[in-house]
C-alpha cells in the first residue's frame, strides 16, 4: 500500500500548497507544504514531536474507519497537546459535533459483493417520495431491511442521502460521514443576468 491510498492520506485530505501532492507527515500539514516544496524553509517541530503525532494521526484514521468518532476526537485533543493546532483541526473536522460516545449512527453503508448494502431509516412523512428515489435506482434490490445497489449507481444513493437525510451521521466503507446538505437551488429567473447597455 502506497501512502497515496494509506488509512491516513485519506483520513487527512490535504493537500501540498505547492504541488498539491497529499499531506500527512505532521510537520508537511503543520506547514501546509510537503518536504520536498519546503526545502531550505524550517518547520520548527521536533523529530519527537513529528513522530508522536504521525502516530496519532494513523491512529485516528483506523478508528475512524470503524467509525469510532470518540476516539478520532480523543486523539485530536492529543495532537493538540503536541503544539500541532493545525494538525488536530484537521483531524476533528469530519467528526465536528460528535463528541457525544454515545451519538446514534443513522446511515450503515457497506461493500457486499460488489453491491453497496445501505441501511437508512425510513422516512414517514415522505413515505411515497423515499420508497419511489429507491426504487428508481437501476439494479436496486431490497433485501434484509436494506437496499442494495450496485456501485456504479453510487451518485443516486448520495443524491437519497443528501435529499432525505442531510447532516445525518453515517458509516461507510472508508468509515464515519455526516451527509452534505443539500446545496441551495437558484431559480432561473436568478440565474439570468440584467440586460447590457
Amino acid at each position: 500500500m502506497s501512502y497515496l491510498n494509506a488509512p491516513a492520506t485519506k483520513m487527512m485530505a490535504t493537500n501540498c500548497v505547492s504541488c498539491g501532492r497529499p499531506l500527512v507527515d505532521a510537520k508537511s500539514v503543520e506547514i501546509g507544504m510537503g518536504p520536498e516544496c519546503r526545502k531550505g524553509l524550517e518547520g520548527n517541530i521536533e523529530d519527537s514531536v513529528r513522530e508522536d503525532a504521525n502516530k496519532y494521526v494513523f491512529e485516528a484514521a483506523l478508528a475512524a474507519q470503524k467509525g469510532f468518532a470518540e476516539k478520532v476526537l480523543e486523539i485530536a485533543d492529543k495532537i493538540d497537546e503536541l503544539g500541532l493546532p493545525t494538525l488536530a483541526s484537521k483531524v476533528r473536522y469530519r467528526f465536528k459535533g460528535l463528541r457525544n460516545p454515545n451519538r446514534k449512527i443513522d446511515i450503515v453503508i457497506e461493500e457486499v459483493d460488489g453491491m453497496l448494502k445501505v441501511k437508512t431509516p425510513y422516512r414517514r412523512g415522505r413515505a411515497d417520495e423515499f420508497v419511489k428515489a429507491w426504487r428508481g435506482i437501476a439494479g436496486r434490490r431490497y433485501r434484509d431491511g436494506a437496499n442494495y445497489v450496485p456501485l456504479s449507481q453510487k451518485d443516486k444513493v448520495l443524491e437519497i442521502l443528501i435529499d432525505f437525510f442531510p447532516n445525518k451521521v453515517g458509516i461507510g466503507p472508508k468509515g464515519v460521514f455526516r451527509v452534505p446538505k443539500p446545496e441551495p437551488k437558484i431559480e432561473q429567473a436568478e440565474m439570468e443576468l440584467p440586460p447590457v447597455e
